[in-house]
């Protein structure tokens, strides 16, 4: 049973590349030394940032700056925690969907513990700077993991022990020295360690931001209750509803008397199988256009006893050939073509059918856009944001929108008078 969630501050719960390039160029530039590209300072950052300094020098000097004139680089050192601590906040930023995922785990009781190098106020500025700082239970300036957990106990009376505790960390390093003290391990590769090193650290779990843990947390709370579908989803990063979202749905099935339902985008079935399983009358037709997700949801389905509940479809969604109306229609497949599914499959709707769509929120960066400056994201919760408005908008269509999950809307036909 997992309680204790053990962050890493940088490349983890904040990208502060941006501004520890910036410091380390500036501190370069006041000794008169080349400046770097910030890709190439980026690749040498780590938790010792005097380390990654000396580096960078040897970069910008080609191997000539004299290593062993300690005097020298503590000058330097100085200079860049200097102009560090004046930069801290110009381009850092919270990664995607952190400060959801930590007001999840303090719902759900959960202990959080955030293990900083940064200085005592220069931490806490941060934090409140993005007003997360009360979402930490315990906040500690070393990596030690045992320290972090005894604290936790110390503070709630607790007996938690290693096997109760995760740790979450974009560094190699510290991902094995968890695993050799017998924590679960998370791998976040879209922070600043080494990808590659990341992916093949034996983490348990990885991903690309932290959030994504968000939707296995009632997992990893209660490991019986774990079935081999949601483990394989975890270790595959294979997208499924959270729970919240999903009961919201189910509730509305069984309330409502829903029998016949279209899935856009199966993943591994998870949702479709859910939803079957509500009642013996209950059918699920459901379509997902990649190939290995298709015959792993198929197999699930076979096992699962489901194939007389669930007709399951591999293709595109928006040419593959579906008739028959429906009670309700789920989409839950590719972000950009939200608008084209609701387009094409508007007409398969029963007379008092409805139009769930998932993922309205994404991990908060819809209404924040400032949460992620990854490119390829702005312009998905841009795509997001205009479908919002499409339905909005919409004089055929009648639509609500809850916060459950990560963000849910329900569309229904507008009646003629």
């Amino acid at each position: 049973m997992t309680e204790v969630y053990i962050f890493d501050f940088d490349g983890v719960i904040i990208n502060s590349s941006a501004d520890i390039t910036d410091s380390i160029n500036a501190a370069l530039k006041h000794f008169t030394y080349w400046t770097l590209p910030d890709n190439e300072i980026i690749q040498f950052i780590d938790d010792n940032l005097k380390e990654t300094l000396i580096k960078c020098l040897l970069r910008s000097t080609k191997n000539h700056y004299n290593t062993e004139n300690t005097e020298k680089t503590q000058l330097i050192y100085e200079q860049f925690l200097k102009e560090y601590s004046a930069r801290a906040l110009n381009r850092t930023n919270l990664y995607a969907g952190i400060k959801e995922l930590l007001k999840v785990l303090k719902a759900k009781n959960k202990k959080t513990v955030l293990l900083s190098l940064k200085t005592p106020e220069l931490t806490t500025k941060i934090l409140e700077h993005f007003e997360i700082k009360d979402r930490f239970n315990i906040i500690g300036y070393s990596k030690d993991f045992k320290a972090a957990l005894n604290l936790i106990n110390a503070k709630f009376s607790s007996s938690y022990s290693e096997e109760n505790g995760i740790v979450l960390s974009d560094s190699p390093a510290d991902i094995q020295k968890a695993k050799n003290e017998g924590y679960k391990t998370v791998a976040i590769r879209g922070g600043m360690g080494n990808r590659e090193l990341l992916v093949n650290s034996g983490a348990d779990l990885c991903f690309s931001v932290a959030s994504e843990i968000e939707k296995f947390i009632n997992i990893l709370s209660d490991p019986e209750q774990t079935s081999e579908l949601k483990n394989f989803a975890m270790k595959n990063e294979v997208p499924i509803m959270q729970d919240e979202g999903s009961d919201f749905i189910c509730n509305y099935i069984k309330e409502n008397n829903v029998k016949n339902i279209l899935e856009i985008g199966s993943a591994i079935g998870y949702s479709s199988m859910k939803f079957a399983r509500l009642a013996s009358d209950i059918h699920v037709t459901t379509i997902e256009i990649d190939e290995e997700r298709y015959r792993t949801a198929v197999k699930n389905f076979e096992e699962n006893n489901l194939t007389d509940r669930i007709t399951i479809f591999h293709g595109d969604a928006l040419t593959y050939p579906i008739e028959g109306k429906f009670d309700l229609i789920f989409i839950d497949a590719a972000k950009a073509q939200y608008i084209k599914f609701f387009e094409r499959f508007k007409e398969n709707l029963s007379e008092q059918g409805v139009i769930f769509s998932d993922n309205l929120s994404f991990h908060g960066m819809v209404e924040d856009l400032s949460l992620t400056h990854n490119y390829s994201t702005i312009k998905l919760v841009k795509k997001i944001r205009k479908y919002i408005d499409f339905l909005k908008n919409n004089t055929e269509f009648k639509t609500e929108f809850f916060k459950f999950g990560d963000g849910i809307s329900i569309s229904r036909r507008i009646k003629e008078n």
